[in-house]
């Protein structure tokens, strides 16, 4: 009679109808910031909860194991061009520490908790095809608990958030962008059931350290605002500007810092400028005297003394020098 039971409720798990209903879920921010409360980086096609309706955009379930089945969401994330300014790609370094953010609707567990991965290729450009993937993929991690109280804020909110912290592949190359899965494996499905979520990572230069709490000093305790589901807006941006800590996401990733190629000689010093020379001292030199010119008229006249001698005829006969 047991047998009969499993086999049946195998057979309705298969359905999926009622697997609708108790297990979904998916990331809401591929890169979140826990002291800030915001999200830097979002999956494929995400456009918050407000505008859609999440269950129906971003539920993507793999039922009784479908290898064949398409790895991402063909209409919203079978592209990585679903991307906007509001709702960016993450921006990462080699090796930073990422939390990734997702609600446990209603399956947290504490004794025996789900687990997922997070599937990566180290081929940029890359893309995953299909389900099967998901054994032969290699894994940025592995073996993460879905929710329990150690990874979710409040242990009796069925909708509470939840926090995985992995780390970025050191392997990647800056200026490239890879492709990455988060993949739950929901087992308590005897048909088997999953789910996925696709999204990339621009990799940057790591110019910066980056400072990571671990989950104990973030979890547990009341949940953090649901704003950040609604993407990077203005309000947004003016709190990233006076957080030294966190610089806005960006839809691409900045260049590549490039190096000159090095060389056995070493550079060039620059030859110090010859020194201004100093101004002689001044000399007061004193201007020549003036000299008279020599006098080419003559032998000076006597200069002239006493009276004046008149010189009328009367006054020259009484001289002698007119003749009577």
């Amino acid at each position: 009679m047991a047998r009969v039971v499993a086999r049946i409720a195998a057979a309705i798990w298969a359905t999926g109808w009622i697997a609708a209903v108790l297990a979904h879920s998916w990331v809401d921010c591929v890169k979140y910031d826990p002291d800030s409360q915001l999200c830097l980086g979002y999956p494929r096609g995400y456009r918050g909860r407000k505008q859609v309706d999440p269950n129906q955009r971003y539920t993507y379930r793999f039922n009784a194991q479908p290898l064949s089945q398409a790895m991402c969401e063909p209409q919203n994330q079978g592209s990585a061009a679903t991307y906007s300014d509001r709702f960016p790609m993450a921006v990462v370094q080699p090796g930073e520490v990422v939390y990734t953010a997702w609600e446990q609707n209603g399956h947290l567990n504490d004794t025996s908790p789900t687990k997922l991965n997070i599937l990566y290729y180290d081929d940029a450009g890359r893309e995953f095809v299909s389900a099967a993937e998901h054994a032969t993929a290699p894994r940025a991690a592995a073996g993460l608990d879905f929710a329990t109280s150690a990874n979710c804020y409040d242990n009796k909110n069925p909708n509470s958030l939840c926090l995985g912290r992995w780390t970025v592949p050191s392997g990647l190359a800056p200026g490239r962008t890879y492709h990455f899965v988060w993949f739950w494996y929901f087992d308590k499905n005897p048909a088997g059931e999953w789910y996925s979520t696709c999204f990339d990572l621009a990799v940057a230069p790591a110019s910066c350290p980056v400072t990571t709490k671990p989950l104990s000093a973030i979890v547990p305790g009341s949940d953090p605002s649901p704003e950040f589901s609604e993407g990077v807006t203005d309000a947004v941006r003016a709190k990233l500007s006076i957080t030294t800590s966190l610089q806005p996401p960006t839809r691409h990733p900045p260049p590549p810092t490039t190096r000159p190629p090095p060389t056995s000689r070493p550079p060039p010093v620059p030859a110090k400028p010859a020194p201004t020379p100093s101004p002689p001292p001044a000399v007061n030199v004193r201007p020549p005297a003036k000299t008279t010119p020599p006098n080419t008229a003559g032998p000076a006249k006597p200069a002239r003394t006493g009276r004046r001698r008149c010189n009328c005829r009367r006054h020259r006969r009484r001289r002698g020098t007119v003749p009577t």
